[in-house]
């Protein structure tokens, strides 16, 4: 008995461990750290108010934009890194999830982040590298078409959910994990959904072109 308590607490201290890894880089915004460091300017203040990389496309346009995807990214990758390392597979799912938790709504940042896409990308392509690019191809045909990364993100992040459900069911961590991020980012894009059914959103373009 003591032995399987110990163990018990074992797991939900190296549980927490990648929880709070996660969400402590998740609170690393890249886009605040790039417009204050080149631009002098916060982000956050123009556009949709957001610390992602559509808002810097739209302001400081398409260099910044992708230098923000990509440090949201990688933070996501370290963060599944940093949680396999301290408890597998599901230390890993952990870390991810928080990460995004920590970029939507950093608590160094006065809760005011970016909408998690970037960083739901990286954790759909090193959990599930299929289901990934079969969900982007299909968001990269969307924005090609439309102009409208906001349709491109939801329909991504829902196709992947869907393919983690037809493909990978029996890892059913991984399916609520999928869910968790798919919710989250709609959560987010929630002033965009209704743009969208208004037909009020606007085409990807850097602010005043």
């Amino acid at each position: 008995m003591i032995f399987f308590t110990g163990l018990w607490t074992l797991q939900f201290w190296t549980a927490l461990i990648c929880v709070l890894a996660g969400y402590l880089l998740g609170n690393i915004q890249t886009a605040i750290i790039v417009s204050r460091a080149y631009f002098h300017d916060d982000v956050r203040n123009h556009g949709s108010g957001n610390a992602g990389s559509t808002n810097m496309v739209r302001v400081f346009g398409y260099g910044p934009g992708t230098i923000t995807f990509a440090g949201d990214f990688l933070k996501a990758f370290l963060g599944i890194l940093a949680g396999q390392l301290v408890c597998g597979v599901i230390g890993g799912y952990l870390a991810g999830l928080f990460v995004v938790i920590g970029h939507c709504w950093p608590v160094f940042a006065g809760f005011r982040g970016g909408k998690g896409v970037a960083s739901s990308y990286s954790i759909a392509i090193w959990t599930f590298p299929l289901g990934a690019l079969l969900a982007v191809a299909v968001g990269a045909a969307i924005l090609l078409f439309q102009k409208k990364m906001s349709l491109m993100s939801l329909a991504a992040i829902l196709l992947f959910f869907i393919a983690t459900l037809v493909l990978r069911l029996s890892d059913l961590p991984l399916v609520i994990l999928a869910g968790l991020l798919a919710i989250i980012v709609y959560v987010r894009h929630i002033d965009n959904i209704q743009r969208l059914i208004h037909g009020e959103e606007q085409r990807l373009r850097k602010e005043g072109k």
